[in-house]
């Protein structure tokens, strides 16, 4: 994938799942609650988020990774070394990423940043912030009065001698809390605008209408692509809920000829048809004529 795509200006990282239920042949094996396919091999995955074409998977080997194999930018971490292996080709280009908020590492974004690359992810708490957020004080800040949903505000500071920028906006019910180090707080003619509806005090009824500044504009925008590629590697029927084996190796192979597969299929309604994707054929059929080519396999 990095001789033969290059992906846009902004790219999405997320996780992938493929499906295996037996945790005693499976090499990786996880099980994840929250994910629509709970059991299997997790992959760190980075689509470009205007296409969706998936160009870099990383497999989470957890405890069966062997500890003596060494690993590039291990000085920058367990998120970060992740982070500039799967972008290793996008280094120094300047790329805006959004990540997702299990890579909510400020030195890791830091240390993204250093190589040419931005980047943005969402803060959650969970048991406590995340090192170098105060997440209390940004939450009184925009408990004052005078500030109104949709509002933002920004935090800056440096980080090893790099500046980056804690985001807020004010929801109805909550803040919502960014870290990044690309473009600072400001709207732009292309950013969406946004309502919102709530019951406030006494039960009345109040809404708002915003445009939303850039960081959280991408963030909406943009973070779908991953789960847009999963769930059109999933849909049935799948290659992967098909071809029944009992071997491993064949489940991780199966996994990869169905992200080529996707890929195709996203590269045809991208680059082939553009703007006018309602003239795309729809995946049922792509994947019926893709499917003749394989029995009729001249090879």
């Amino acid at each position: 994938m990095a001789s033969k795509f290059i992906a846009a200006w902004v790219m999405c990282l997320d996780e992938s799942m493929s499906i295996w239920h037996n945790r005693w042949t499976c090499p990786g094996w996880i099980f994840c609650p929250r994910k629509p396919h709970p059991f299997g091999n997790e992959y760190h995955t980075a689509c470009c988020a205007l296409s969706n074409i998936l160009f870099s998977i990383k497999l989470v080997e957890g405890k069966d990774a062997p500890p003596q194999v060494a690993r590039d930018f291990e000085n920058s971490g367990k998120t970060g070394g992740l982070l500039l292996r799967m972008l290793r080709t996008y280094h120094h280009t300047g790329r805006y990423v959004v990540l997702d908020s299990g890579f909510c590492v400020l030195k890791a974004i830091v240390d993204l940043q250093k190589a040419g690359v931005y980047s943005a992810t969402l803060i959650k708490k969970r048991k406590y912030w995340p090192k170098g957020v105060p997440g209390e004080a940004m939450q009184s800040h925009f408990d004052e009065e005078g500030v109104q949903v949709g509002d933002c505000d920004a935090i800056q500071g440096v980080l090893d001698g790099t500046t980056y920028n804690l985001w807020g906006m004010k929801e109805p019910d909550y803040v919502m809390r960014m870290m990044a180090t690309g473009r600072p707080v400001a709207a732009l003619d292309s950013c969406k605008m946004a309502k919102r509806r709530w019951r406030g005090e006494g039960g009345v009824d109040c809404s708002r209408t915003f445009q939303y500044t850039c960081p959280f504009d991408w963030h909406f925008r943009y973070r779908h692509a991953v789960d847009d590629h999963n769930n059109l590697r999933h849909a049935l029927p799948s290659i992967e809920d098909t071809w029944l084996t009992r071997r491993w190796e064949v489940r991780v192979f199966s996994f990869l000829l169905a992200v080529c597969k996707v890929n195709l299929f996203l590269v045809i309604r991208f680059f082939v048809f553009g703007n006018k994707k309602e003239h795309a054929p729809t995946l049922l059929t792509f994947r019926r004529k893709l499917a003749w080519q394989l029995i009729n396999n001249e090879w």
